[in-house]
């Protein structure tokens, strides 16, 4: 028995030596981004976390698609949320993206290939990082994402007249200019194209994110509408989830990106 133990103790270690974990700060201008990243010998993944959450959406799920795939995991947090800073002055999502691309160089992962998996919001933000980068992303996965378009602009508009600054603590103005920014942000995305031969795949949660049920039959036509557009394309339904399937599923999604990985990046 001490034998076992002894030999399955140096084998733990072996694999944390052989791939390294890193957990750093960025900088990237006038703020600071957080990442957190298991290295891997294969295609990386980039995480895109939904709005006003941060990386450790993804804690349940990024461990063991590292094992079960050998491949990189790229996890952080966008601008105002968890240990990252914000920029209030030039805060947008242009720009948020720029930081992206700038620490990626620096951490060693500029024009490599990437397969980019968002929730929500985070559809936004891998949707321009495929339009600025269509040579590298190998294949996107949204879980129940926002999907730009006139519709979602108006939604945005009425949120954005009922804002007030000060109802949100120092520790929530992230949170207050995504909010802010959402119909500008929306309207810029409207624009961006996913270059059709990257395949797709949409998860839709069968419970929509919003308190009536206009809000949420308008949110999930959308993402039935997107997939319908694509070439490369596919929607499965998230069967009892809620808006956060990587939380009340993590076995659903974790499943979903090991088989679209095998499919699409490893292939």
């Amino acid at each position: 028995m001490k034998v076992w133990l002894i030999s399955f103790f140096f084998l733990l270690v072996g694999t944390a030596v052989s791939y390294g974990q890193i957990d750093t700060l960025i900088n990237v201008g006038n703020y600071k981004l957080h990442f957190k990243i298991l290295e891997g010998k294969e295609t990386p993944i980039l995480f895109e976390s939904g709005g006003g959450l941060d990386a450790s959406q993804w804690d349940s799920i990024s461990t063991v698609l590292h094992q079960k795939l050998n491949a990189t995991i790229i996890t952080y947090d966008r601008q105002g949320f968890g240990l990252s800073g914000l920029d209030t002055a030039a805060y947008h999502i242009q720009n948020e993206a720029k930081g992206l691309t700038f620490a990626l160089q620096k951490l060693g992962y500029a024009h490599q290939d990437l397969l980019l998996v968002s929730h929500s919001l985070g559809a936004f933000y891998s949707t321009l990082f495929a339009s600025n980068h269509p040579t590298s992303v190998k294949g996107m996965i949204m879980l129940d994402p926002r999907i730009s378009s006139y519709a979602d602009m108006r939604f945005a508009r009425k949120v954005f007249k009922n804002l007030n600054l000060s109802n949100f603590g120092k520790n929530e103005l992230g949170l207050y200019y995504v909010l802010a920014q959402m119909e500008q942000n929306s309207s810029f995305i409207r624009k961006k194209v996913i270059p059709s031969n990257i395949p797709v795949l949409v998860v839709m949660a069968e419970k929509g994110p919003f308190d009536n049920q206009v809000d949420n039959d308008r949110f999930q036509e959308a993402q039935r509408q997107f997939i319908k557009k694509r070439e490369k394309g596919s929607l499965i339904l998230a069967k009892g989830s809620s808006h956060n399937i990587p939380q009340d599923q993590p076995e659903l999604v974790i499943s979903e990106i090991e088989n679209f990985y095998r499919r699409y990046v490893l292939e």
